[in-house]
């Protein structure tokens, strides 16, 4: 799937971000995912995580502010369901408190996220888009 989708909190910056502790999780949860950062000033997204396993592949990235994770690509057997549930362990990260937004790669569509949103509410949403 190429569609890019976005997880937002929204706020100016989110500082309580454990980038160390979502690193050791990531590759956890998901063998054989390569972590990349980038130094330069000019990127407004430095970290990028990407997967091409045989059981999962995606590629996602992360702004400076650590205030948004962009999934620039998600696939996997059970694509909708794991790529809902993705969405689901990505906020978990995120300071719940806040709120988040899931959001389609062209801002027309969004999805408020909650404790209380489901991996179905997610499908729902991702198959009303089309993706």
């Amino acid at each position: 799937m190429s569609v890019s989708s976005f997880i937002h909190v929204n706020k100016a910056e989110n500082d309580g971000f454990d980038l160390e502790k979502f690193n050791r999780e990531i590759k956890k949860k998901y063998p054989g995912t390569e972590i990349e950062q980038s130094n330069s000033a000019s990127f407004s997204y430095d970290i990028c995580w990407e997967n091409y396993e045989e059981s999962y592949q995606f590629t996602l990235r992360m702004d400076k502010k650590r205030t948004t994770f962009a999934i620039e690509y998600f696939n996997s057997e059970n694509r909708m369901k794991d790529y809902a549930s993705f969405i689901v362990w990505l906020g978990l990260f995120l300071n719940r408190e806040q709120e988040l937004i899931l959001c389609d790669e062209n801002n027309e569509d969004t999805l408020m996220l909650s404790a209380n949103t489901s991996v179905e509410d997610i499908e729902e949403w991702l198959e009303k888009l089309g993706i």
